[in-house]
């Protein structure tokens, strides 16, 4: 029998992953009347990452998942070098992209993944450093039925890697911390669950829309992967 009764996700680039932004730059950009060309937004997504290095600071960093306003704040003053190309484009990358629920792309082995758990009378958690309501993205995917509790950082005030995100999942799910099992892809935020007496797994990168490697996941708590979960 397993040890785990409950499975703790990572969202984006765990269960989620989203699209390539420079074409979502080139297509907001000409919807505000600014056409430009593939080269051009990768030139000006490149330097809305740059700027995000420039505000690197960890205090700010983590605290843009505390509230929905600093996230806001913080991403909106990332996106900053693409109203350069046209005055609103900042806003409408956030708000198109960056917190649209048709961004969130499922891994392929997501929706099996979580099925096999649920099949298996496993509870599901998502655990998330975010600013909006990512609950839309799981609806939209069909997946929002699977997840029994959402403990997203804007909503509680609090941020990966503090033990207290995980001890709200657990407390809402339960369980104790030592029945769960966290998976997620950051060794800095998501192994803040180990603090608290979780097992903890991470996830190594992966290319965009390629099988995520969940069934490491399914392992652990003793489930063979389905043959709808795609092979290595």
């Amino acid at each position: 029998m397993t040890r785990f009764k409950a499975v703790l996700f990572d969202n984006g680039d765990t269960l989620f992953h989203k699209p390539l932004a420079p074409p979502a730059v080139a297509e907001l950009a000409a919807s505000l009347g600014r056409p430009i060309d593939e080269a051009e937004a990768f030139a000006a997504y490149q330097e809305v990452k740059a700027k995000k290095r420039s505000l690197g600071d960890e205090a700010l960093v983590f605290g843009r998942n505390r509230s929905s306003d600093g996230h806001f704040a913080y991403y909106t003053a990332c996106y900053a070098p693409l109203d350069a190309i046209a005055p609103g484009l900042a806003v409408a990358f956030y708000r198109d992209f960056k917190t649209n629920p048709a961004s969130m792309i499922p891994y392929p082995d997501t929706e099996a993944t979580l099925a096999a758990l649920r099949d298996a009378g496993i509870a599901i958690g998502i655990v998330s450093n975010t600013g909006w309501d990512i609950r839309r993205g799981y609806a939209r995917a069909g997946l929002d039925a699977m997840v029994d509790s959402f403990v997203l950082s804007f909503e509680h005030g609090m941020a990966k890697p503090e033990p207290a995100m995980w001890e709200r999942a657990c407390s809402e799910l339960e369980v104790a911390p030592s029945e769960v099992l966290m998976v997620g892809n950051n060794p800095r935020a998501d192994s803040g669950a180990a603090e608290l007496g979780c097992t903890c797994l991470i996830l190594p990168a992966v290319g965009r829309g390629e099988r995520r490697g969940l069934d490491a996941a399914l392992a652990l708590v003793g489930i063979d992967r389905p043959a709808s979960v795609p092979a290595a």
